[in-house]
């Protein structure tokens, strides 16, 4: 297998990955020469950094092999599996009509949701429906009728449109590739390109595109003789993987064992502090690594968090989708130059306190009429930010009731083989705690 690696974590997980066998194309030049790295094929694999910058995500073939191998060497990260165009004979159960959403039932338990806004006709309790997922929000399959095949080098899109993937950015090869979709019997079928399609011979995509269409012929007759839930096909293998603090560290000692290494380089580059980072490696060779570090933790705390200045939480999502949170900072919490905890307030009339713990894989929230702890990450505390990676899960107090929202998707991961038993120990450990405060 190949695998091609880039963002803020290649050069740590591209070691990992030859230390286990797997073969590496395509690195960047410095990892190239220390590495010793000369192969320049396409890759099976690619390895990039999620938006958030809080992991990265895998696609391509056999992705997960690789997956299993990086969960023996990183138990405490999260593996969050995305099933984006995996298609479905749902059976519908009901409407929601405060969401304006169809509920439908998948097989196996699960449920998925469908706007109606994407629906025309009849909404019947009971009858089948072909469907796609196109993601999750809030712990729940986000459904499509627009129905999607994925290939090696287009993906074809019922009642769609030729378009091309921002990779490919040569005119040369966009024309090409316009012309390609010009010639071909599309009937209500749109192709979106993926980048390398630009550099493959048009009699390979055109038998691409045939196999693709003949699929979807076969997926269309398994669903008229499907008589219950079931899946159609499988979509494509997309997988998350969230690093928690411990991890990042873990990548940190990797990574040292290629190129100087400061503690904590991974998460300062996750936060964005590069320049930082760089200037630190270049004098490595010159000061100890703990007065270095202490050097960092000075300067960064000479910018805050400032009691009573704007502060900012950051929220990520296991799908690599985030939000924020503004307030101010109401307390800060010192170990020597560094911090260890925080409380921010939000204003207006939602108002919240924010408690943060660095220490704790959880937060707590208080509220006028109650309080509320969400299941997280440790936490990571910077000058004008914090980044949490929240898993949806959260205890919630009003009055005398208290109520846990999510409550079972520590278990459900568990079972789809996305967290290890490490993990689930650790974060039972804090919802067990939350459920205390």
């Amino acid at each position: 297998m190949k695998v091609k690696v880039r963002g803020i974590y290649s050069t740590a997980l591209i070691k990992l990955m030859l230390d286990g066998g797997f073969e590496v194309t395509q690195a960047a030049d410095a990892i190239k020469n220390a590495l010793k790295i000369t192969e320049e094929s396409e890759p099976d694999v690619t390895v990039e950094d999620i938006e958030s910058k809080e992991g990265v995500y895998l696609y391509g073939n056999d992705v997960l092999k690789l997956v299993e191998y990086l969960k023996q060497k990183l138990p405490n990260s999260v593996f969050y599996r995305e099933d984006i165009g995996k298609i479905y004979c749902g059976i519908i159960n009901n409407t929601d009509q405060k969401s304006k959403s169809i509920i439908i039932s998948l097989g196996n338990g699960e449920e998925g949701v469908l706007d109606l806004r994407n629906f025309w006709g009849y909404v019947k309790p009971g009858s089948k429906i072909l469907v796609q997922s196109k993601g999750t929000y809030d712990g729940k399959t986000m459904l499509s009728t627009q129905i999607r095949i994925f290939g090696d080098n287009l993906i074809i899109i019922k009642n769609g449109f030729t378009k091309m993937s921002k990779g490919i950015r040569s005119h040369e090869g966009r024309d090409k590739l316009y012309e390609i979709a010009k010639g071909l019997n599309l009937k209500d079928w749109g192709i979106l390109w993926i980048q390398g399609a630009e550099n493959k011979d048009e009699a390979v995509l055109k038998e691409e595109l045939a196999k693709l269409i003949e699929q979807e012929k076969d997926i269309n007759d398994k669903f008229n003789s499907a008589n219950d839930s079931a899946v159609l096909y499988e979509g494509v293998n997309k997988i998350f993987i969230t690093f928690s603090k411990d991890d990042k560290s873990k990548l940190d000692d990797i990574r040292n064992a290629v190129m100087p290494t400061i503690e904590g380089h991974h998460s300062l580059k996750s936060a964005g502090y590069t320049i930082l980072t760089d200037l630190s490696e270049s004098i490595l060779d010159k000061v100890s690594d703990k007065d270095l570090l202490q050097k960092i933790n000075e300067t960064l705390l000479r910018y805050g968090p400032i009691k009573n200045k704007p502060y900012r939480l950051i929220f990520s999502r296991l799908n690599g989708t985030s939000y924020r949170v503004d307030g101010s900072v109401e307390e800060v919490i010192l170990e020597g130059s560094k911090v260890k905890g925080i409380t921010v307030t939000t204003r207006g009339d939602w108002g919240k306190t924010y408690v943060i713990d660095c220490e704790k894989n959880f937060i707590s929230i208080k509220k006028e009429n109650g309080s509320e702890s969400m299941l997280t990450f440790k936490p990571e505390i910077f000058p004008k930010f914090s980044k949490i990676v929240t898993f949806d899960i959260a205890v919630k107090k009003e009055g005398d009731s208290v109520t846990t929202a999510n409550e079972d998707r520590v278990e459900r991961m568990a079972k789809k083989g996305e967290i290890t038993d490490a993990m689930v120990k650790n974060l039972g450990e804090a919802l067990t705690e939350m459920k205390k405060v």
